[in-house]
């Protein structure tokens, strides 16, 4: 089928490259002119396991066109892909523009073309989109809501666990017949509802995984009081096949581009329509406060932030990608460097450009540099290659070896073992050496020089496999 996607961002790029690779003769929109001849040239303006592969797989196939101009783009497609972003203004309500612009253009230049919206949409949203495009027949418009997760978006699309197709009845239509035409390769169920499902159904699974990871960060807090371990209550509970183990991941909070967003979305329909959400608003009060709350812990265990110098590893908001969008680490860093604390950080894929907007904020293209002379260690993106460190020789090189693992991600004996002082999450804190007692110890393993490497399991007792 020839197809239009409009909007090259990681949703549409996604969804462009994988079309592609599914057979289709696929035309990606992206207005920007930098980062159109970025993906020209094949390379991709942000980072995704197995993308930037894909991207040029196609273009090099000829199914794959990045164009700039919609008047390109649109005419002759057999169905149009709106994959533009709908991110929240100032005020917290998502800013649907680029979905009006898109309407815009479609009715210019595609106005036979069936059009499916994969961008989140507030719920309610739906109603406005044929207004826009001055469609009279509804059969030509299916919501086909994306389920992608940014690290793994690829896999994702490629081998999804369902196809949500949103019609205006919920019957088929002409739409959502060339959704299962585009589609056809994949084996996954297929759910044909009406549009106010199909967009609750995409909104609900973000709010309830975002429900999910609230509920064990609390739990995890009273544990620590409690004195409970949170990597077994979470085993413990996990093996209930009502429950599950895939998101009871206790840590420093969730951002990204969709969970915030559509938690917030979920409850400012509840308050128009008058309906109450109490756990779903403590969802947004207790997330937006996490990372606040975490560091009033970290400066009552150290006495004072003013004049620490701490080194963060991790920005993005989770691994394998270079997302910032409501990261809790850069809300932590934020956070950390209003209270005078000298904050230095290290991502492995996140690009120095990236957080020049964060003021105050240093960057180490190494995590030696973050570690010199470090007051706190604070590890706030689980990143693999954080968990197989030479933790003993870093440990060295801090004026202070105190480590928070805020994802728990790293067996806690075999930090103490490599010379750490282990604060974390879901776990009672431990003692802090005093900093001279610490330079006396690290000056003396230095001057040995005999370093045994201590390996970093990915799971075991008190951590939390992935």
């Amino acid at each position: 089928m020839k197809l239009t996607v409009m909007g090259a961002g990681y949703v549409g790029l996604v969804t462009a490259a994988c079309l592609a690779r599914l057979g289709h003769d696929v035309a990606c929109l992206e207005v920007a002119p930098e980062r159109l001849e970025a993906l020209r040239a094949g390379r991709v303006p942000f980072h995704e396991p197995g993308l930037a592969e894909l991207v040029a797989e196609g273009i090099e196939a000829g199914r794959l066109r990045p164009v700039g101009d919609a008047a390109r783009a649109l005419p002759g497609a057999d169905a149009v892909l709106v994959c533009v972003g709908t991110p929240l203004d100032g005020t917290g309500v998502a800013d649907l523009s680029q979905i009006r612009s898109a309407c815009r253009d479609i009715a210019e230049h595609a106005p036979q073309a069936v059009v499916l919206l994969r961008s989140t949409l507030p719920l309610g949203a739906w109603a406005e989109i044929g207004r826009w495009m001055g469609r009279q027949d509804a059969g030509q418009l299916a919501l086909n809501p994306e389920f992608l997760r940014q690290g793994t978006a690829v896999s994702d699309f490629l081998a999804p666990t369902r196809i949500v197709i949103g019609t205006p009845d919920g019957q088929e239509t002409q739409a959502s017949s060339t959704v299962r035409q585009i589609y056809a390769t994949l084996e996954s169920p297929i759910l044909v509802t009406d549009f106010a499902s199909a967009e609750m159904i995409k909104n609900a699974a973000n709010v309830f995984l975002a429900a999910k990871l609230t509920f064990i960060n609390e739990i995890a807090d009273l544990c620590a009081s409690y004195g409970a371990d949170i990597g077994d209550v979470v085993t413990g509970i996990g093996l209930d096949p009502r429950i599950g183990g895939s998101y009871l991941r206790p840590g420093i909070g969730f951002g990204g581009s969709c969970l915030p967003k559509e938690l917030a979305n979920i409850v400012r329909l509840g308050e128009a329509a008058g309906v109450d959400l109490p756990m779903l608003q403590g969802a947004v009060a207790d997330n937006a406060a996490r990372p606040a709350n975490i560091v009033d812990r970290l400066e009552g265990r150290l006495g004072r932030l003013r004049g620490r110098r701490v080194g963060m590893l991790g920005l993005s908001f989770k691994p394998h990608t270079d997302d910032l969008r409501d990261s809790p680490a850069i809300a932590m860093a934020k956070a950390m460097l209003e209270r005078g604390a000298q904050v230095i950080a290290h991502d492995p894929v996140v690009r120095l450009e990236a957080t020049k907007r964060v003021e105050g904020l240093q960057r180490s293209a190494s995590v030696e540099g973050i570690c010199r002379d470090a007051d706190l260690v604070l590890l706030a993106t689980e990143w693999p290659e954080y968990e197989e460190l030479d933790w003993p020789r870093l440990a060295t090189l801090t004026r202070r070896a105190v480590l928070f693992d805020g994802r728990r991600a790293l067996h806690p004996a075999t930090i103490r073992a490599a010379g750490w002082s282990m604060l974390g999450i879901g776990r009672a804190d431990e003692p802090i050496a005093e900093p001279e007692r610490r330079e006396r110890r690290a000056t003396l393993t230095t001057t040995s020089r005999h370093w045994e490497r201590v390996p970093v399991p990915l799971a075991g007792a008190g951590a939390v496999s992935s």
